[in-house]
């Protein structure tokens, strides 16, 4: 039976020899996603989380639950997305 996630992101731009988005799944270690482009970052953001997930539920590691997005925007510590997958 599928299960559907929300964990938020937080985007954030810098430089590395060149242009670097990336955005960091908060809660889930080691889980991100990075790119030249803010958009291409945002539009893998959703894959990048299913394949964490997807990997967790496998190997019977419990998925965390979401850190809540609106205390993550009021740190204001950068770009929170919420981002959906579904395993």
């Amino acid at each position: 039976m599928a299960r559907e996630y929300c964990f938020p992101a937080l985007l954030s731009f810098g430089y590395e020899g060149g242009r670097l988005w990336v955005a960091n799944f908060v809660g889930l270690h080691g889980c991100w996603v990075e790119g030249e482009e803010r958009d291409d970052v945002i539009a893998r953001a959703s894959p990048v989380l299913r394949e964490y997930l997807r990997c967790c539920d496998e190997a019977g590691i419990t998925i965390p639950e979401a850190p809540d997005a609106d205390e993550l925007r009021q740190l204001n510590i950068g770009e929170v997305l919420q981002v959906r997958a579904v395993i």
